[in-house]
């Protein structure tokens, strides 16, 4: 999440002759569990998100954009663009396709103030729906953080030894989240429309990847634009919504999750209760938000988090219990989206 100080810039069965009556009532019983499970697309999701999102997927993840040797990803940098070619691998791998139309994963932004050969890289990735169709959905997360703190213009540079600031929450969570949504997506028959998954730069430089990309895009054809951001420290065990406006979403995702998991009573998306933080103008759904009427942040850290822009926002910190939770249940609840 950008700072508020920064937002300057834009099967068969073998039966032989001794299986008892009992085995056999036994296995065409397992038959036909099996086949109702196959059958049941409820079920059958929520399989998958146990079978397909892993904590240690999400934690090979992390381990590799929080480390040092990235450098803090800061937008322009080295560690950044290594960071981008991380996410492109791991979005080919996990059966997405670059967007129609392109050459290739990348998509180049100028990084403000740094002249015209320093550019920063939004990584997009593609899965067509299951039938022809032109409307998508978007998913994304910012990738960037802040760098080393030599780099950083509104804060002092840490009074420590480490001077990187790893972002492991902010966010290299959302990413982590969005590489499982799209191996999940990307095992279903069913999505209804091109799922569009962005990894975003320049976001602690002001939404400047977002808004880039916003000002190229052909809003008419995307139904929704969901983004995730800072899933790693939960405030209370839940999620919360970050929208201007479209309160009824909290409704939709909670009533979708609740007929996968057997739990209507579960209420895991709530509501933003920071508002004096102004969290909507502060994450990269703000941009597209001007251009597509469903356009959302769903977040699970609050944003006075002991470890928000600080070097000690590392690979330790995360609760991946919650991590892995928050990720399986956005995955079925966006089913709302995307069915």
């Amino acid at each position: 999440m950008n700072h508020p100080l920064q937002f300057h810039a834009p099967g068969g069965f073998y039966i032989n002759d001794s299986l008892s009556i009992t085995s056999l009532s036994y296995s065409m019983k397992t038959c036909w569990l099996l086949i109702a499970l196959c059958a049941s697309p409820v079920l059958f999701a929520q399989h998958k998100t146990d079978s397909i999102i892993t904590k240690t997927s999400l934690q090979e993840t992390l381990a590799v954009l929080a480390s040092d040797s990235l450098e803090g990803r800061l937008t322009g940098t080295i560690g950044a663009e290594k960071a981008a070619y991380f996410i492109a691998d791991k979005m080919m791998r996990a059966g997405l396709t670059p967007l129609p139309g392109t050459t290739g994963w990348f998509d180049s932004f100028p990084v403000p103030g740094q002249g015209k050969k320093t550019v920063g890289l939004n990584v997009i990735g593609f899965l067509p729906a299951s039938w022809q169709i032109d409307s998508s959905i978007i998913f994304s997360a910012h990738y960037d953080h802040l760098g080393k703190g030599k780099n950083l213009t509104y804060m002092e540079p840490p009074d420590k030894e480490d001077e990187i600031y790893n972002g492991a929450n902010d966010n290299a969570t959302g990413v982590a989240a969005i590489l499982e949504l799209a191996k999940y997506y990307a095992a279903n028959t069913h999505n209804r429309y091109n799922l569009v998954f962005i990894a975003f730069s320049g976001e602690e430089m002001g939404l400047v990847g977002s808004t880039a990309y916003a000002k190229k895009l052909k809003s008419k054809t995307v139904k929704a634009a969901i983004n995730l951001e800072m899933l790693g420290r939960p405030t209370n065990e839940r999620c919360y919504i970050v929208a201007l406006g479209n309160h009824h979403l909290r409704k939709q995702l909670n009533t979708t999750l609740g007929k996968f998991n057997g739990n209507p009573a579960e209420k895991f998306f709530g509501a933003d209760t920071y508002s004096e933080e102004q969290l909507e103008y502060r994450s990269d759904h703000y941009p597209l938000s001007r251009k597509i009427k469903t356009a959302f942040t769903i977040m699970g850290t609050s944003p006075a988090d002991d470890y928000y822009h600080s070097v000690d926002d590392e690979f330790g910190t995360i609760d991946f219990d919650f991590l892995l939770k928050a990720t399986r249940n956005i995955a079925l609840a966006c089913e709302y989206f995307t069915r």
